[in-house]
């Protein structure tokens, strides 16, 4: 008892730490991967085997050849070792394993280094561990800027003690590795604070182991360290000159616009502006400021958040450390000893419960459906030649490393290194716009023979008849655009615009179904959807093909919705209602539809009550979206119907005066 009434501190601390560890290793075997991480394992696996330069663009039609920004090369051949050593699933999880690991060995080490006591070890570490998490999923050389860091804080306070030749060398070091390795600006913003600190002490006359020549000698050489890099730009020059318009992409968005109304985001901020008032009494200018700093940026940048996070919480341990916590609580009544003890408890206790909940959900993430995987398979089997491919952003690094080194893709992650703003905004446009006539003009500009595009998205190029891609391949959640094959004119149609078939579509749509069961992956959303119409071709009578139909069974919105559109074509009321209910995310046109068939096999109170929610403003709110004009005509025509049956309930009327009014308006 007295061995552990000794070294009660120790074990708590190591308890703490191991439960971090636990929680940290649940969360790295998520099966998120990161989108990021293609391209910079293809860039370090074709680095190491081949010798490729990653400073040129090898994988885009776009900026083919064209010059790129410094990169994390060396984060890159990591990665590439670790993949090739233990497969893509493992050697992701296995870098995330290794990168913790180090970065909690370096926090226990800044623990030890600012003589932080167990409690304060314990309020803080489960919030490191927290904000580690909120960027957990992505394996992008950030991983190691959290170790770099806490090295620079330990650094920092080591040269505060003593601002000896030896401290300075290591902090050079430090900085002339983090130059040629990622975001060297971290540094810079660390050290400007130690500098800061430093000439205060001068202005103040202290004495110390400083003079003026020593701190702008050692000042100027590590500025000059920011050019000792391949293309000699310095870090400070790449802030400067940093556009603001790169807040369209998530990474480099606004924090409070991204995540509103968040009260730990808020919390987190209120601890950032006592510690800076805090560090500011206690005189620690330069780490005020460099807390104030990064609490900032952690609310203009969405990306910044974990990194800021850890330090501000370092930091927060630095201050609280350099309280005399044992007279503090000999000099205070009971009740604020208690009240304190107790405010720490909590905010222990709701760290780790916090941390264990956000390492759940990174567990849990997944976007395994979210990637087209079907389509790179069949892209290299069918053209091993290659092509240039028009994709979203997220799956240019799928794409470019999982095809052969002949297919290219139009953008990628590389933004801000290989694709400028103006490039970047253009596909933001075309994105928004999901590919109507500026895609067509794209494919004509860059000689475009494939589009891979979420199901969603392709309604407007396969509406189109003047485009020059055709569907060739559809799987679960993308569609393959080209020019090479048309192989789905009739049933891609029939995909989106359901309403537009008709009995006569049947002999085509069973050629195209023979085609789709010799090329199409079983779970594609096109190959449920013509085998029920084969077998609507093949049934006795349509009675018997409707009859046999398990709505609970149907593989998705587009085969509800189309069965119910052939089921109203075909006079089946009842069963096309019943299609139309089965759908979980209805859309205005199935509730109209509903109320038509209900109309039709006179059920005129659920009539009329569909129609009303259809067009009142509440459904507008709940889908987002107001009525079109086609819609408004088609509710107040099922209004004139249901009329001539029977008069409208006042709800009805009220309704139908409101939508005329709203026409006459268009």
């Amino acid at each position: 008892m007295e061995w552990l009434k000794n070294n009660h501190p120790r074990l708590i601390t190591a308890a703490v730490f191991s439960l971090g560890f636990v929680i940290l290793l649940y969360a790295s075997f998520t099966q998120f991967v990161s989108y990021d991480a293609y391209w910079h394992l293809k860039m370090g696996q074709d680095l190491l085997s081949s010798g490729l330069s990653p400073r040129v663009d090898h994988y885009s039609f776009t900026f083919a050849d064209q010059p790129i920004a410094t990169l994390s090369y060396l984060f890159q051949v990591v990665l590439a070792v670790f993949v090739s050593g233990f497969g893509l699933s493992e050697g992701l999880q296995l870098i995330k394993i290794f990168s913790f690991s180090v970065l909690l060995l370096v926090v226990y080490l800044f623990y030890k280094k600012i003589k932080a006591p167990w409690p304060v070890i314990f309020i803080t570490l489960p919030y490191i561990f927290l904000f580690l998490l909120y960027r957990f999923i992505h394996v992008r050389p950030e991983i190691f800027d959290s170790i770099l860091i806490v090295t620079a804080l330990i650094l920092y306070i080591k040269a505060k003690e003593s601002f000896s030749h030896r401290n300075l060398i290591y902090i050079a070091l430090l900085q002339l590795f983090w130059v040629n390795y990622h975001v060297a600006i971290l540094g810079y913003v660390i050290f400007f604070g130690l500098f800061l600190d430093k000439a205060v002490e001068m202005l103040g006359k202290q004495p110390g182991d400083i003079t003026w020549r020593r701190w702008a000698s050692w000042g100027t050489v590590l500025f000059l360290i920011g050019f000792i890099k391949p293309d000699f730009y310095h870090p400070l020059f790449s802030v400067l000159n940093f556009s603001k318009e790169w807040a369209i992409t998530s990474e480099h968005g606004l924090t409070h616009e991204l995540i509103p109304n968040s009260s730990l985001f808020t919390l987190f901020w209120l601890i950032s502006a006592y510690l800076v008032i805090s560090m500011i009494v206690q005189r620690e200018y330069g780490l005020a400021l460099v807390a104030g700093i990064f609490a900032f940026k952690s609310w203009q940048m969405l990306s910044l958040v974990t990194l800021s996070g850890i330090v501000v919480i370092a930091l927060l341990a630095f201050s609280l450390s350099k309280v005399d916590w044992l007279d503090f609580f000999k000099k205070v009544k009971p009740r604020i000893r208690f009240l304190v003890t107790t405010v720490g408890c909590l905010m222990a206790i709701s760290g780790f419960v916090l941390a264990t909940v956000e390492a759940d959900k990174v567990n849990r993430k997944t976007n395994a459906n979210d990637r087209p995987h079907s389509i790179a398979s069949y892209l290299r089997e069918k053209y091993p030649e290659g092509g240039n491919i028009f994709n979203r952003m997220r799956d240019g690094g799928f794409l470019l490393y999982q095809l052969p080194p002949g297919f290219k893709v139009y953008i990628d992650g590389r933004t801000n290194v290989l694709y400028p703003i103006d490039f970047v905004t253009r596909y933001a446009d075309l994105y928004a716009l999901q590919f109507g006539q500026q895609i067509v003009d794209e494919i004509d500009r860059y000689n475009i023979e494939f589009a891979i595009l979420p199901i969603e998205m392709a309604m407007l190029p396969v509406a189109n008849k003047m485009h020059p891609l055709s569907v060739e391949y559809v799987d679960k959640e993308f569609v393959l655009m080209s020019s090479r094959e048309n192989n789905f004119p009739l049933s891609s149609r029939t995909l989106y615009f359901p309403m537009c078939w008709q009995e006569s579509y049947q002999s085509a749509l069973v050629a195209e179904f023979i085609k789709a069961k010799e090329i199409l992956p079983a779970d594609s959303v096109l190959v449920p959807l013509l085998n029920s119409l084969n077998e609507l071709n093949e049934s006795t009578s349509p009675a018997f093909f409707f009859n046999s139909v398990d709505t609970e069974l149907l593989s998705s919105r587009y085969h509800q919705r189309l069965l119910g559109y052939v089921a109203l074509e075909l006079n089946f009321d009842k069963h096309a209602f019943d299609f139309f209910q089965s759908i979980t995310n209805k859309e205005t046109y199935d509730l109209l539809m509903m109320a038509y068939a209900a109309l039709n096999y006179q059920n005129y109170d659920d009539a009329e009550k569909l129609v009303i929610i259809a067009s009142s403003e509440s459904w507008s709110i709940l889908t987002d979206k107001e009525l079109n004009y086609d819609e408004q005509a088609i509710a107040s025509s099922l209004f004139e119907i249901l009329k001539k049956h029977r008069p409208l309930t006042s709800d009805g009327e009220m309704q139908l005066v409101k939508m005329k009014g709203r026409q006459e308006l268009m």
